[in-house]
């Protein structure tokens, strides 16, 4: 059986841009694709003529703009929240990846970064979540993910090199030194203060020697950028454009989750998220 990938459509702009790249995945990848459009759940309507309606306006939309798309394609209708039907739907269909697009015309796809929704979608979904932000059909050659060490960052990179099988790791990790002022405060001399950032540094280079070598294999290539000061958004999204990453692959867990949607939201690159379940 092929692999599946899951692509969430309300039609508009940005979801088009999702469904092309998700069409470009499912050919390079060699996957199914499953087209799903949710239709918002409302008391005041009939909710059996809105999914015959949105079955034949998601059958259009499709035949339209992809009238040759040279792989399986599946669609699609539901009536209800798009989280809960996206949710039960990749449980269903033992899929690998879900695709959405950035924002959208109605409030279903527009709230995934902005609001709960975004929460809720990563939260419910079993499988890593691509939020794609922009047009270029990229192959993702070079995957940059923030790291703090743990297993669930190497479990991160570890899926996301069997779903982009040759695309080169830059990992990131930030080595946080305490102010030296307020080192300064419990009495530490610049001696002092110079050899505790010394022993920050020696443990951080430890640690990522450790990481590489348990994320190595005889076809990954990888390297590992370290870096010191305070850890922001802004930082890490800097680091990833000036190293030539093609997409960003997010952990939701360690300091980089307090503001992992800032990233999402911010970010010129593709992101994949995945939540682990602790």
């Amino acid at each position: 059986m092929k692999d599946k990938i899951v692509v969430a459509t309300d039609f508009s702009e940005a979801s088009m841009v999702a469904l092309g790249k998700a069409i470009y995945l499912s050919k390079k990848l060699k996957c199914t694709l499953d087209i799903v459009h949710v239709v918002e759940y409302s008391l005041f309507r009939d909710s059996k003529k809105d999914k015959k309606a949105g079955k034949e306006a998601l059958m259009r939309f499709v035949s339209k703009n992809y009238p040759n798309p040279e792989i399986e394609i599946n669609q699609f209708c539901y009536v209800g929240t798009i989280q809960k039907e996206l949710s039960k739907h990749i449980e269903e269909s033992d899929a690998k990846l879900l695709c959405i697009g950035a924002r959208g015309e109605n409030q279903n796809l527009s709230d995934i970064l902005l609001g709960s929704v975004a929460r809720k979608i990563i939260r419910k979904s079993s499988i890593p979540v691509l939020v794609v932000k922009n047009e270029s059909l990229s192959d993702y050659a070079n995957i940059f993910s923030p790291t703090d060490f743990s297993d669930n960052s190497l479990a991160l990179a570890k899926m996301s090199r069997k779903i982009f099988v040759g695309a080169k790791f830059i990992f990131y990790h930030l080595i946080a030194r305490p102010f030296e002022i307020r080192l300064g405060h419990y009495g530490a001399n610049d001696e002092e203060i110079s050899k505790y950032n010394r022993s920050l540094e020696e443990k951080a280079k430890a640690q990522s020697k450790k990481f590489l070598n348990a994320f190595s294999n005889k076809t990954s290539k990888a390297e590992m950028v370290l870096d010191s000061g305070i850890l922001s958004y802004t930082r890490t999204l800097s680091v990833a454009n000036n190293q030539n990453a093609s997409l960003i692959a997010l952990p939701t867990t360690g300091k980089v989750s307090f503001f992992a949607l800032d990233i999402v939201e911010n970010s010129s690159l593709d992101v994949l998220v995945w939540r682990f379940n602790t």
